[in-house]
């Protein structure tokens, strides 16, 4: 019997495990990095080591030295890359210790694609087929097809071709990803299976032989070739095709002697499904299966490690679930990544939490008041929904999600909302090219409803200064013995639009300029309700140093005050290159001197789990390179400077023309700035929206100068920073 366990992860994983620990009397032993000393998964264990650098959650001697230290007799992986580490599983039974898990040759099996695809051929297995390949042997091959590395999985390490002069760099590329996350830079080319859907078969093996199938999971929505959206069953599974597929995952099990839950991944076309790979751990996405079977997944799994045997037959399906992954993360933006504090995080009508039993289950590995950092996984929660039929799940999540209310970070979950709401997505017709497909990223509030939600936020802010006045605080706002000019407020929008706003108290009520019809019902520090065209909406507004939120009906509005008299503020040499988010230069693609074309990358900046190219906002000459490998960078800090090249001068040009200088001299530029050592930072939201009073004393209601080109993030890597949670 296990007594006390260790969860060799951080998070939301942690959180997940621990949970049915303590309903089975489990000890919990929590490990955690500097980054994580205050998370929610330390203060919910029993036991909690530090591990110290935030690389080592990826370290399996300081893992297995934690375990020992604690008293651990058993471990836990999570689902992470650590949980399909086959020597990280032998140091633990080596120790002496329960590896809750898989044995470390099955892990070692299907570790490699390539491999595991020579394997699965011999079971009779259908695959795609596949070709290694080096940036020196390019085989001719028929396009388009897909670059994936051997090892990992997540997205990393891959590439679409459909040209073949494109082939040589993608291989390339994806070598040096997969180097970097996996440690293994072997790649491999398959055909790219166009309009196919992502299914995925859950399996349960004890050590006696009994192996269970419970049912497929659709893993279509993906952005980046990482899962947004999951549900169970596919809307597109018969129960004959049911059968096969859980035939097959059975048979993919039994042909390497698997023990534990696993997940075999398939890709269905018009002419079949084809066996993609094993992740021999848990996954992210358990959630739905043990919705619609009723069971949990990792007791199941700690049963198994004790010995216990499974019934001859496994439960049956029930209902239908849905899961989306809340991220830190601006879809607009190519997926940036976000970081900073999470002011308020507050999902309605949540029922249950890591467990079964309920409508709506939220798992999530942060809190309000936490700090989203550079170091991991921008995921925030997974929310779940559960019901009788894929319709009523499906509008139950959506209506939850626009309720949410998210404050501090931009997030995907205007996204999410959409892509729930979307008729395609309803009527079940999807696969994995469907976010490429649709136009979804539009946010929830149109513009009018951003205005509106403006003139809320004046409301609000004006009842609050009445309420903390020291003087006549009884009096109307704005009053004044004789008429006077309107109150004002002006605020910046995400967008970078500027709401401004001009009101005045009358004798019939609210007169707002730009507002004819809409009349204020009420007005408090933290709610305002208006009346418009017939309709009362309720506003609710939550002020922070230099940002607003105000959530109502119409869609949820992130608003950054504009001051009256702001700070004076640094500006940036026309051409700079801004760093979007803290993190760490990894390569510089061009020297300095050297001419560069707009769109050309010039530096490769490392954040949060993903590689960002930040691109040459026109074409020049790098006149100014500030930083070098390696360096630890702050957001917004000046990395280069791009000289504009001069324009060439008409051909019908005269000696008498004036000719004009060049309107960027190399001599302008800014003093290279001084980096301060690595230490955590606390980031201010992408756009105009500042995080923190200093920077909201540095937004200005005008555009800068010259515009800078956006980050363009390429596909993510698994940095040696990187969560080890990252299963996508």
């Amino acid at each position: 019997m296990i007594r006390r366990l260790l969860v060799a992860n951080r998070g939301e994983i942690a959180r997940r495990v621990f949970r049915t620990c303590r309903e089975l009397g489990v000890e919990t032993v929590a490990v955690y990095s500097d980054a994580d000393a205050s998370a929610p998964h330390v203060a919910e264990a029993d036991h909690a080591v530090r591990l110290g650098d935030p690389r080592a959650y990826l370290d399996p001697e300081r893992i297995v030295e934690a375990a020992r230290r604690s008293g651990a007799d058993a471990v836990h992986p999570g689902y992470g890359f650590l949980s399909e580490n086959a020597p990280f599983a032998q140091a633990v039974l080596e120790a002496g210790l329960t590896w809750v898990g898989p044995a470390p040759e099955a892990i070692a099996a299907m570790g490699s694609k390539i491999e595991a695809k020579a394997m699965m051929i011999e079971a009779g297995v259908p695959v795609l087929a596949g070709v290694t390949v080096t940036p020196d042997e390019l085989p001719a091959l028929d396009l388009p097809l897909l670059v994936k590395a051997s090892a990992g999985g997540g997205g990393r390490g891959m590439r679409v071709v459909r040209d073949a002069a494109e082939l040589p760099a993608a291989v390339e590329s994806a070598q040096r990803e997969a180097l970097a996350a996996f440690g293994d830079g072997t790649v491999f080319a398959e055909p790219l299976l166009e309009g196919a859907r992502h299914i995925e078969v859950q399996i349960l093996a004890d050590s006696h032989g009994t192996v269970w199938a419970l049912g497929e999971r659709e893993c279509s929505i993906q952005r980046r070739h990482q899962k947004v959206i999951e549900e169970a069953p596919s809307p597109a599974v018969s129960p004959e095709l049911r059968r096969e597929l859980c035939d097959t995952a059975i048979r993919v099990a039994k042909a390497i002697g698997y023990v534990g839950a696993g997940t075999v991944e398939f890709l269905l076309g018009e002419n079949g499904f084809f066996f993609l790979e094993m992740n021999t751990r848990l996954q992210v996405e358990h959630p739905v299966t043990e919705c619609v079977y009723g069971v949990d997944l990792v007791r199941l799994q700690l049963e198994i490690a004790e010995g216990a045997q499974l019934a001859g037959l496994p439960p049956s399906p029930v209902g239908h679930a849905i899961e989306v992954r809340l991220y830190a993360e601006d879809p607009a933006r190519g997926w940036l990544p976000q970081s900073g504090v999470l002011h308020r995080f507050d999902v309605p009508e949540v029922d249950a939490e890591f467990r079964l039993g309920g409508r709506l289950r939220l798992d999530s590995g942060v809190v309000a008041g936490d700090e989203v950092g550079v170091h991991y996984d921008p995921m925030l929660a997974k929310i779940i929904s559960y019901g009788e039929t894929r319709a009523e799940a499906a509008r139950r999540l959506a209506s939850a999600l626009a309720r949410t209310k998210i404050h501090g970070l931009t997030t995907n979950r205007d996204l999410l909302v959409s892509v729930l709401r979307h008729p395609d997505f309803l009527s079940g017709a999807l696969d994995t090219g469907f976010l490429d497909r649709n136009a979804v990223t539009a946010p929830l509030a149109d513009a009018e409803a951003v205005r509106i939600s403006g003139l809320a936020a004046a409301l609000a802010q004006a009842s609050a200064n009445r309420v903390a006045a020291r003087v006549l605080g009884g009096l109307p706002s704005g009053w004044r013995n004789v008429a006077s000019r309107p109150q004002s407020a002006a605020f910046l929008t995400e967008g970078g639009e500027t709401v401004e706003i001009a009101y005045r108290f009358t004798r019939g009520g609210l007169a707002a300029e730009g507002f004819d019809g809409v009349t204020l019902v009420s007005a408090a520090p933290g709610r305002v309700v208006l009346e418009s065209g017939g309709l009362r909406h309720a506003f609710d507004v939550a002020a922070y140093p230099g940002l607003v939120h105000v959530d109502s009906p119409l869609g949820p509005v992130r608003l950054a005050p504009v001051e009256r008299l702001p700070e004076p503020v640094e500006q940036v040499v026309p051409g700079s290159l801004l760093a979007p988010m803290p993190g760490t230069v990894l390569r510089i693609e061009v020297e300095q001197g050297d001419t560069v074309t707009a769109g050309q990358p010039v530096i490769v900046l490392e954040a949060m789990k993903m590689e960002h190219r930040i691109v040459s906002s026109a074409s020049g000459r790098l006149s100014v390179l500030n930083v070098a490998p390696g360096r630890q960078v702050e957001a917004g800090a000046v990395l280069a400077v791009i000289e504009e090249a001069a324009e060439q001068a008409p051909a019908d040009l005269t000696p008498t023309d004036p000719v004009l200088p060049d309107p960027t001299p190399t001599d302008s530029v800014l003093p290279d700035p001084v980096f301060p050592e690595p230490v955590p930072v606390e980031q201010a939201p992408p756009g105009p929206v500042p995080a923190d009073p200093a920077a909201a004393e540095a937004v200005e209601p005008v555009e800068p100068a010259e515009p800078v080109e956006a980050v363009k993030p390429v596909q993510p890597v698994e940095s040696p920073v990187a969560e080890p949670a990252g299963e996508q």
